[in-house]
């Protein structure tokens, strides 16, 4: 599928759905008649999931809420219209592809003049309006989902004070403010699970209760590095069972004569090791956030630039790199990174017992 096309098409969708959700009168006709199309894709998500409620996009509610009965969502979304940006329905079972029917993987248009057609159009601008919710990836759809669930759910039948993700988050703020061990905090979940009423939903381990407060993690990579620091165990060289610089094992060995064995896995922990939190992705997440896309235009779009320096923005190496790269200057979204580290040793000179060093990238497009 053109990603020209696609884009196109859901500008007209959710421009034609911007006017009636934003743009006209909540008592109008055609707003009335628009939500009633809305309720009737809610509940048949509804039925095809099995769920037992319809989550409420009002202002108020921000799919936060969920109501068994769609009449209340109904009054909810009249009285004080839909959250901002929620023009996919991607809550009730919509997503882009749902939105674009007729555009085919075999469609031969010229992209060029498909595009120069319907220049007018600020996809830009139209997809920076979108709320985080909108962005999330499908395959984290139903674990958001299940987050706001579990937001509003009682811990216990009759519980009034406690929700299962409220009482979660406290007990994990104690165990960290007072240094508890997981295998301690395990045994405090079992126990309280017994004193609770019986059919409770307080998770009986540290593994459930951090599955239920982070159903989203972000990936981490575990690289394998040289003991002496000559080079990383990956692509080309994931395999490889010593240092192909200065011979040393990959592996910490019990006595100098061990062999290491051809199955990569068969040959223990590591002699070191490098935990890498891919950029990317978190990239993706800041700026499927409004707020933060927002702010990470900054630079460009609302600083003072009258000359003074204020921000690294005005420094004279930021506006050469500019100069040197105009394309990546131009964009106003490029991503500028300050690289900050602790207790790096890069020539051996000072003494250490261990090699446990943080190298943060520092984002420079912020406000002060």
């Amino acid at each position: 599928m053109r990603l020209t096309q696609l884009l196109r098409w859901l500008g007209r969708c959710l421009m034609d759905r911007n006017t009636w959700m934003y743009e006209i009168g909540r008592a109008t006709a055609e707003f009335m008649d628009s939500v009633d199309e809305f309720i009737t894709v809610a509940e048949t998500n509804q039925l095809e999931k099995g769920n037992n409620a319809i989550c409420c996009p009002c202002k108020k509610c921000k799919n936060a809420r969920w109501y068994a009965d769609s009449t209340d969502i109904k009054s909810h979304l009249i009285a004080h219209g839909f959250m901002r940006g929620y023009t996919c329905w991607s809550f009730h079972g919509e997503s882009v592809a749902d939105l674009n029917p007729s555009v085919s993987d075999n469609d031969t248009d010229n992209e060029e003049d498909s595009y120069n057609s319907d220049n007018n159009v600020n996809f830009d601008d139209m997809f920076d309006d979108l709320d985080m919710e909108d962005n999330v990836a499908n395959k984290y759809h139903d674990r958001l989902q299940q987050l706001f669930v579990d937001a509003e759910r009682p811990l216990y039948t009759g519980c009034m004070n406690f929700t299962k993700l409220s009482a979660m988050i406290q007990l994990v703020n104690l165990k960290s403010n007072n240094g508890w061990s997981d295998t301690s905090f395990t045994s405090l979940l079992e126990l309280l699970n017994k004193m609770l009423p019986e059919g409770n939903e307080l998770p009986v381990s540290t593994y459930q209760a951090k599955k239920l407060m982070c159903p989203m993690g972000l990936e981490i990579q575990r690289i394998h590095a040289c003991p002496n620091d000559c080079m990383l165990y990956r692509n080309e060289d994931k395999d490889l069972p010593q240092c192909k610089v200065c011979g040393t094992s990959r592996y910490k060995r019990g006595k100098p004569t061990d062999n290491a064995d051809s199955d990569v896995s068969e040959n223990g922990p590591p002699a070191k090791l490098l935990w890498y939190l891919p950029i990317i992705p978190r990239l993706k997440r800041l700026f499927a956030n409004e707020k933060d896309a927002k702010l990470l235009r900054w630079h460009a779009e609302d600083r003072k630039n009258d000359g003074k320096m204020r921000h690294v923005a005005d420094s004279l190496q930021w506006k050469n790199f500019d100069k040197d790269f105009e394309e990546f200057g131009d964009e106003i979204r490029n991503i500028r990174f300050g690289l900050s580290s602790d207790g790096i040793n890069p020539f051996g000179d000072l003494s250490s017992r261990h090699s446990t060093w943080p190298v943060l990238l520092c984002i420079y497009n912020l406000p002060p």
